[in-house]
């Protein structure tokens, strides 16, 4: 940055102020919410100045800044009112703020002068470096020169702007600050996603791809497993458990490529993960739908619920350590030894594993066909009068070919298929709906009784968990009526030629009668 100063100084008339160094933190949520937005949330430490600004990636233009008293607020509800609260509020949800990257930065200002003196231009000189927020040694990051323009001295700005990019030869910099420093720390934006993303070609043995969609979904796990331990928001946990059940319908739907007691044995240990994360996740859903539950009665009935609340995190406290306690377990570490061992074996000969050694494009198109036809034939047979349990049956089923068509959406045109999952996911978020809201209902009357056997409950909190169960029983019921045009889109001709047409196959039996309702 010497050179380009001296390059400058020959050129052109310009006083300096003195060096200064400030450090900015930049933070967003582990999946990259932000970012993904179009946002970079940069927290700024100088001398004398201590403040959070919401930018724009494209252009840099600040949204909104804020001065700060003390640590950046993990969730946007510990924010006050204004637009920079709503804007994390839309981005973030359920997710916590976390620092992705700190750069220290040393900053020089010029002042380009003309004849009489007056400044025509302010340049800024930026060398910068950049660490893992908090430790190990800074790295060298690119070095910056900023114009910043004068109203009404447009000429100056054009004369540096191309003295320093053809003379002195820099490049316009467009990436945001958050990128150049992340690249700096060997990291880059976007570097976790637990959206399923393989690249698969249809002549790859099924055997090999079954190991890769296994490794990505372990790594998935485990790199959920620091942010579950901490409790650092709920959603680590929510995507920790998603990985175990994806690995579970994975063994159980890629079929043939390992040797079945192999697939019987990870499935129940897997399972186990499922068993043991589960407490500490249902009291997750219900502490982030309590708001929505407080906010459906009506006023004066609201703080009613409170001792609930109290319930509900006394009891997610007790349930994640002791959720900890078994993550921290030698059962649980060696499970994932064992598993990522076995991964990294070579395929079993084909008298054991079947479809191991076929290309996965044959074994791909013949179980998706057969689990959508088994689904739509399940959908089909029901009525208006079939019990709950026939719909969660239904469920399951789209689950697992919602699954599969994940998996190996890439084998087939993205045009083609991402329609299939879309239309799919509308008729899973029903089936969800229906279930869970039974299943709350449920689980308040428990929580009820629960709250009874453990001290004194004020009689119009068990009103107002009356009250909750009741609205949900009764948003169950419209969900059921939302059925039969959710499954008539999935099951609609068209569709049913798509599959067909992508995956082979075809029904085997007609329902004689009955819509589906």
């Amino acid at each position: 940055m010497g050179e380009v100063m001296t390059a400058l100084t020959a050129q052109f008339t310009l006083t300096s102020e003195p060096e200064k160094t400030v450090r900015y933190v930049l933070h967003d949520s582990f999946d990259w919410r932000l970012f993904q937005a179009g946002l970079q949330l940069e927290e700024l430490r100088a001398t004398g100045r201590h403040e959070l600004t919401l930018r724009k990636l494209d252009g840099g233009t600040a949204c909104e800044t804020i001065r700060l008293e003390g640590a950046v607020p993990a969730f946007f509800q510990h924010y006050a009112p204004g637009l920079l609260r709503d804007r994390l509020a839309d981005c973030l949800a359920m997710r916590a703020l976390l620092p992705q990257v700190e750069i220290r930065r040393r900053e020089r200002l010029l002042r380009v002068l003309d004849s009489e003196q007056k400044t025509v231009l302010r340049i800024v000189l930026q060398e910068q470096e950049a660490r893992p927020p908090g430790r190990g040694e800074y790295q060298p990051m690119v070095a910056l020169v900023g114009l910043l323009s004068v109203r009404g001295y447009d000429k100056p700005l054009r004369q540096v702007s191309r003295f320093l990019t053809r003379t002195l030869e820099l490049q316009p910099q467009s990436d945001a600050l958050i990128t150049l420093g992340l690249a700096a720390i060997g990291r880059r934006p976007l570097d976790y996603s637990s959206k399923l993303n393989f690249q698969l070609q249809p002549g790859t043995p099924a055997g090999e791809v079954a190991r890769q969609i296994h490794r990505a979904l372990l790594d998935t796990l485990e790199t959920n497993l620091p942010g579950t331990r901490a409790d650092l928001d709920s959603e680590f946990l929510h995507d920790l458990r998603v990985a175990v059940r994806r690995t579970r319908s994975a063994l159980s739907q890629i079929k043939g490529v390992f040797p079945e007691d192999e697939v019987e044995k990870y499935k129940e240990r897997f399972a186990w993960i499922g068993q043991l994360t589960g407490p500490t996740r249902d009291l997750d859903v219900y502490l982030l739908g309590y708001d929505d539950y407080r906010d459906s009665l009506p006023e004066p009935y609201r703080p009613d619920l409170d001792p609930l609340h109290r319930f509900l995190v006394n009891h997610q406290k007790s349930e994640q350590r002791a959720m900890v306690r078994k993550l921290n377990s030698p059962h649980f570490h060696t499970l994932l030894k064992e598993w990522r061992a076995f991964l990294d074996t070579e395929s079993a000969p084909e008298s054991i594993c079947p479809n191991a050694h076929k290309p996965i494009g044959k074994v791909a198109g013949k179980r998706i066909s057969r689990t959508f036809f088994r689904v739509l034939e399940e959908g089909l047979a029901i009525t208006p009068h079939s019990p709950p349990e026939a719909l969660h049956e239904l469920r399951k089923g789209c689950k697992k070919l919602r699954y599969l068509l994940e998996f190996f959406q890439s084998l087939y045109p993205a045009e083609r298929v991402k329609p299939l999952i879309k239309n799919l996911k509308g008729l899973l978020d029903n089936l969800g709906d229906f279930q869970d809201l039974e299943v709350q209902a449920d689980k308040l009357r428990k929580f009820a009784h629960q709250m009874v056997e453990e001290g004194d409950v004020p009689a119009d909190t068990l009103l107002a968990m009356g009250m909750l169960v009741d609205g949900l029983l009764k948003r169950q019921q419209a969900s059921r009526q939302v059925f039969a045009d959710r499954f008539a889109r999935f099951a609609d001709a068209k569709q049913v030629a798509v599959y067909q047409e992508l995956f082979g196959g075809r029904r085997k039996k007609r329902v004689a009668d009955g819509e589906p309702a």
